[in-house]
């Protein structure tokens, strides 16, 4: 039924993106309410276990943007947002989670291309020493090892079969689920078990450099904080948290000397320890996930933002053109009349 659901999705907005109807509605009907994006990784070719946007889809959904949106600076948008302030409609900022290289080697160039601003909230320390963060480490861990079983003690016991691409990738999705959701101690020790259970080396060249980052915050980039080690902080003690946060503003602000104004919580997740020590760190406002994306009342340290859809760039189009939102509106009004 999911698989359906997600066809006839793609069957639609391509018959409205390649009609021209898409870019009517948005001509005449541009979404009064600005957007927030995020992505992650742009890359030049698939790969299961670091999925991202590929490059020419990237670069024709940027094309989009600049026929059909005004892409505007984030800190142009949240103090906007935060003050009551007019907006173009139709407005839209754009940013990256974690730091990876290609956003300086795939996404920058496109962005530059078009005059593009963007911001990018950084894994400190994987920027530091060149290291991903965690998840990206466990994907490279099951991803290049030799083994085919691995048995494991943390989060909790378990034994997992490494003969192929899918069983290594079952057990990737496994592995990331209990890691998310167990304590940040823990986590950290399951990671190293895995580290000398799987028997890889280093990753190297997939992060940014910080020279790499001051090129680009000469050109119109800005750069956010995102932690130090890209914890999950609910699941983080207190003290953790706070110095994840502080540090990683500070340790911006020092390698690329300029203001770190805003953060972004290591998979939208968050509480209220982790609210408190960002506002208590001096940043001006934080970024959250989907589920706060259209609040009547904006939160300064909750600000949603969207997934930058991975599908066809006609899905792409009606996603940020608010289309679906209207749909999704409609289907659930329709909903509610007939119950």
């Amino acid at each position: 039924m999911r698989t359906l659901r997600a066809l006839a999705k793609v069957l639609f907005c391509g018959c409205l993106y390649y009609s021209g109807l898409t870019a009517l509605i948005v001509r005449w009907f541009p979404r009064r309410r600005p957007m927030i994006l995020c992505a992650h990784r742009v890359v030049s070719e698939e790969d299961p276990f670091f999925p991202g946007i590929r490059h020419g889809r990237f670069a024709a959904e940027v094309a989009y943007l600049a026929r059909h949106h005004r892409v505007l600076p984030l800190d142009e948008i949240i103090e906007a947002t935060l003050n009551g302030r007019p907006l173009p409609r139709g407005a839209v900022a754009i940013t990256f989670d974690d730091g990876f290289a290609d956003n300086f080697h795939l996404a920058y160039p496109v962005l530059q291309g078009y005059r593009m601003p963007a911001t990018i909230f950084l894994v400190c320390e994987s920027v530091e020493t060149g290291g991903v963060p965690w998840p990206e480490r466990v994907a490279y861990l099951l991803q290049r090892t030799q083994r085919t079983r691995l048995e494991i003690s943390l989060p909790e016991p378990r034994v997992f079969a490494l003969h192929g691409q899918a069983e290594k990738l079952e057990a990737l999705a496994t592995l990331l689920t209990l890691l998310k959701t167990c304590a940040t101690e823990v986590r950290r020790r399951a990671v190293e078990e895995l580290e000398s259970s799987l028997r890889v080396g280093p990753d190297h060249g997939m992060m940014l450099t910080w020279e790499q980052c001051r090129r680009m915050a000469r050109l119109g980039v800005t750069f956010g904080a995102h932690t130090l080690t890209h914890p999950i902080l609910p699941q983080t003690e207190a003290v953790e948290v706070k110095h994840e946060i502080v540090a990683s503003k500070a340790l911006i602000e020092a390698r690329l000397r300029c203001r770190v104004r805003y953060f972004a919580y290591p998979n939208d997740e968050y509480n209220r320890a982790a609210v408190d020590a960002v506002e208590a760190a001096g940043f001006e406002a934080a970024v959250a996930g989907q589920s706060q994306v259209g609040h009547a009342s904006v939160d300064r340290f909750a600000i949603g933002r969207s997934r930058w859809e991975p599908g066809p760039v006609s899905v792409f189009a009606a996603e940020v053109s608010g289309l679906l939102d209207g749909l999704r509106w409609l289907r659930s009004l329709l909903g509610k009349s007939f119950r």
